[in-house]
């Protein structure tokens, strides 16, 4: 449907984008997206966890190394970044403190997920490496702390008024920088935990900010464009386009003809990639969004539900699903599980994360209702 008031107008044909926010409200594609990115996150971190050779070496591992990598975490980010435009806490202070507090959560889950269980183990067998594992476990950087510093970000982009075109410039900046600090690794072990949070300066930093940055700077890009959309088919269909030639002509173009590592390849290439990934991995998820785009109409409601609340829940979630696997190590020797069983851990701890983060985010509403009805 085209909206032709306050829209700009090209030869006599509506143009694709409003002046004003017209397309608000949820957008049950992105829901999709991000309820495949938490489902494919519990899959492949149960699987480095728990699941034997035999499993790993499986096409059912090997589809979930796959849908692990692009589809997950910078399926994440990106839409990070693109729910800033939908959200209706934009000031820029409250930005800065929950990013703040995603970073002490990030934390706070290092310490409850790692170093504890570590700790008990420790305890139990009498052996100070398993607590030395658990100290270890403190200093990694994981997604929640690159997220609060991203939300630093969109937090200063809004004090400071930056549009688009500067927008655009700095993820550029970052990703370039990015490329020559990589070589600079800190080898102090509390240095490193602080290096870490920026660029990839030691095997423990997962999502070094300098490296992950360039995917909710372009979720932002990407959400200011959709929210003004005014045919939402036609802009998933150039989408696609573009971001298939993006995805396989960026690939053969620097993987292939250049010869440049993708980051695919290694899990500390993962981690620590390049700008060329940046830009490949964008096209990815770019393409997933707009295929998800087109399949959202036919998907039955009670699933539109269940991704919907994993949308919603996606931080809890994150945070349950992680200490049900780490404190299930206690029980559970890891890499033990063959197919059957692991295929049983998958089917107990998808529902069992979904309604533990159900009953908090519940429990969390009520809460901040009574204490609105109070003021």
């Amino acid at each position: 449907m085209c909206v032709k008031m306050n829209v700009y107008y090209l030869e006599g044909v509506d143009a694709l984008f409003s002046t004003e926010e017209i397309n608000n409200g949820r957008q049950l594609e992105l829901d999709i997206a991000r309820g495949f990115a938490v489902l494919f996150m519990i899959f492949i971190h149960a699987q480095l966890y728990f699941a034997n050779s035999n499993v790993v070496d499986s096409y059912f591992g090997d589809f979930n190394d796959f849908v692990g990598d692009i589809p997950a975490a910078p399926m994440f980010m990106f839409l990070l970044g693109v729910g800033i435009n939908y959200s209706r806490k934009k000031n820029p202070s409250l930005m800065i403190k929950r990013g703040v507090r995603l970073i002490l959560i990030g934390y706070l889950l290092s310490f409850i997920r790692g170093f504890a269980p570590y700790a008990i183990k420790a305890y139990c067998s009498m052996d100070i490496t398993y607590f030395y594992e658990g100290i270890t476990e403190l200093m990694y950087v994981d997604i929640l702390q690159f997220s609060g510093l991203a939300m630093i970000m969109f937090g200063l982009f809004k004090k400071f008024n930056f549009k688009n075109l500067a927008i655009a410039l700095t993820a550029i900046l970052l990703s370039v920088i990015n490329i020559f600090m990589l070589n600079v690794q800190t080898h102090n072990f509390g240095l490193s935990a602080i290096t870490g949070l920026f660029w990839g300066s030691n095997e423990y930093s997962y999502f070094p900010f300098l490296t992950w940055a360039f995917y909710p700077i372009a979720g932002l890009l990407y959400g200011s464009l959709l929210i003004r959309c005014t045919n939402k088919k036609k802009f998933y269909t150039i989408s696609a386009i573009i971001a298939l030639v993006v995805f396989f002509g960026g690939t053969y173009l620097f993987n292939v003809v250049l010869g440049i590592p993708s980051g695919l390849t290694t899990d500390i290439g993962y981690y620590h990639h390049l700008a060329t990934d940046n830009i490949t991995f964008t096209g990815f998820v770019i393409l997933e969004i707009s295929l998800l785009s087109f399949l959202a109409p036919i998907v039955p409601k009670f699933l539109q539900t269940i991704v919907a609340r994993w949308s919603k829940n996606v931080t809890p979630i994150f945070f349950i699903h992680w200490i049900i696997i780490t404190w299930t190590t206690l029980v559970i020797p890891q890499y033990s599980l063959n197919m059957f069983w692991f295929v049983i851990f998958l089917i107990v701890i998808v529902p069992l994360s979904d309604l533990l983060a159900y009953i908090y985010a519940n429990k969390k509403r009520i809460k901040n209702s009574k204490g609105v009805f109070k003021n």
